[in-house]
């Protein structure tokens, strides 16, 4: 069975906003055989937004970003604070600003004014998605700080993704996400539960990079 919803969202968005290469697999039982990734570039060399987003200006607060964005492919983009307004890719814009994307899956971005320096941002060797699609329609997004709940059945792990029913944890090491397989897989706490860590598939992971 072709997993028909995760990776057909995933390919209008590529190829109506992003013209970004992908790959298409057959699926067991509504699982793909392989994750479809997903490289989104909302934010050109320029620090202008690609012509298919909205920019939304966010007035009265200043962030500052002092660390690379655990998603870029690309340098400088970066991770911005506070952690309460979720900003877990921003680029360097005009006018004392950065456009920051906040879901991977919509075509909008946010601006604000940063204060303190803009650092250099190295692009990670091995980025950790955005966002990320589940088998079986569930949603999730990186964590970006706070504090997140201890699992009794795994105490020394640590979330790393929010997801639409519960939370992506795992080893400290790594970012939840388990590439060893294909497709790959990442263990899933269902809310509300005290036990029950699953494994779930991975359709479709996001990635962001700069517009050349």
């Amino acid at each position: 069975m072709r997993a028909l919803v995760p990776l057909a969202a995933a390919a209008v968005l590529t190829a109506a906003l992003l013209g970004a290469a992908s790959s298409a697999a057959e699926g067991r039982s509504g699982s793909p055989t392989g994750t479809h990734l997903v490289v989104v570039r909302p934010v050109d060399s320029t620090g202008h937004a690609r012509p298919a987003y909205t920019v939304t200006r966010v007035r009265g607060v200043k962030v500052t970003c002092d660390g690379p964005a655990a998603s870029a492919v690309d340098d400088g983009i970066y991770t911005c604070y506070p952690a309460a307004e979720y900003l877990p890719a921003c680029w360097k814009a005009h006018h004392h600003t950065v456009l920051c994307l906040r879901d991977a899956r919509t075509a909008k971005l946010a601006r604000f004014r940063w204060t303190g320096t803009l650092g250099a941002a190295t692009a990670p060797k091995r980025p950790s998605p955005i966002d990320l699609d589940l088998a079986g329609g569930q949603q999730c997004s990186i964590r970006v700080g706070g504090a997140w709940s201890v699992l009794p059945t795994h105490p020394t792990w640590v979330g790393f993704y929010s997801c639409d029913k519960g939370s992506v944890y795992g080893p400290p090491s790594g970012d939840g996400v388990d590439r060893s397989t294909s497709p790959w897989t990442v263990h899933l706490w269902k809310s509300g539960t005290r036990h029950r860590v699953v494994t779930r598939d991975v359709a479709t992971a996001y990635l962001v990079g700069t517009h050349r």
